[in-house]
């Protein structure tokens, strides 16, 4: 099997810094695109003939709340896609409020083109370099004890869609939200629960027993909720076909030739 491309997008309002971290990536071996619209750009590579050949990512600066609301919504249009954000203003707190929104790696804007590299792939190796001093302000801040949980009923039942691999855009047409409003509700569970990403908090819901019992409760409600749209006629073709390809594949009732002893 062929190694999967790496293909790296890179946002920010100066072509020179553009320029110079294309250059750097490169030569690392990356290829490099400037799109004017990043979503567009990963859906193209999504709805290729064989995505699993690429590995995605986008570099994105930060300059101010809007550029970490575009990260957000970055993570919530793809999981998968490797996002490191450039902090312009590299403050520990910055940094914390990148990771929550979705980052999988955060670097100083003013670093080298080579540092931002390595940045880069220590995030598609499942790490994250940091400052020393950023690192040692985070670990020094108090973690969340099992009282400091404060999680309702809607909350553990979102926990439990998402331990299933129900995907946000699932989860939010399940609750007639949109994409984006879900995603902002499980921003806020993440940072109540003390963490910045799903796998963390289910990690922390299962350790605190927030999953006991709820996931079966999630998949009931999924099932009645499937049930009830194929009574009313309002669940999609696939849900309907299901359906009546359950009913169908039932075996016909049979009777006894062979008379019963008395």
């Amino acid at each position: 099997m062929s190694k999967p491309r790496h293909v790296c997008a890179i946002r920010d309002p100066i072509p020179a810094y553009r320029q110079g971290i294309a250059r750097e990536l490169d030569n690392a071996g990356y290829e490099t695109a400037e799109p004017g619209d990043c979503y567009a750009w990963i859906r193209r590579f999504r709805h290729a003939a064989h995505p699993t050949e690429y590995r995605l990512a986008v570099l994105l600066s930060v300059r101010s709340e809007s550029d970490i609301e575009v990260l957000a919504a970055l993570r919530a249009h793809d999981d998968a896609v490797a996002l490191l954000a450039l902090l312009v203003d590299p403050a520990a707190d910055d940094y914390r409020r990148a990771l929550e929104a979705g980052a999988w790696g955060v670097v100083d804007y003013a670093a080298s083109p080579d540092e931002i590299v390595a940045a880069l792939e220590a995030t598609w190796a499942g790490a994250v370099r940091l400052p020393r001093a950023v690192a040692v302000d985070l670990l020094s801040r108090p973690g969340r004890t099992e009282a400091d949980l404060s999680v309702d009923e809607s909350d553990v039942l979102r926990l439990a869609a998402l331990a299933s691999g129900w995907s946000v855009e699932r989860l939010a047409s399940h609750e007639n939200f949109s994409t984006r409003a879900m995603f902002r509700h499980l921003q806020e569970l993440y940072r109540t629960l003390g963490v910045s990403n799903r796998h963390e908090a289910v990690v922390v819901a299962a350790r605190h027993g927030l999953l006991d019992g709820s996931m079966d409760a999630m998949r009931q409600r999924a099932a009645d909720d499937s049930r009830s749209a194929v009574r009313n006629g309002t669940a999609p073709r696939a849900v309907l076909a299901d359906s009546a390809h359950r009913v169908d594949r039932q075996p016909p009732a049979t009777v006894s030739a062979v008379p019963s002893r008395r």
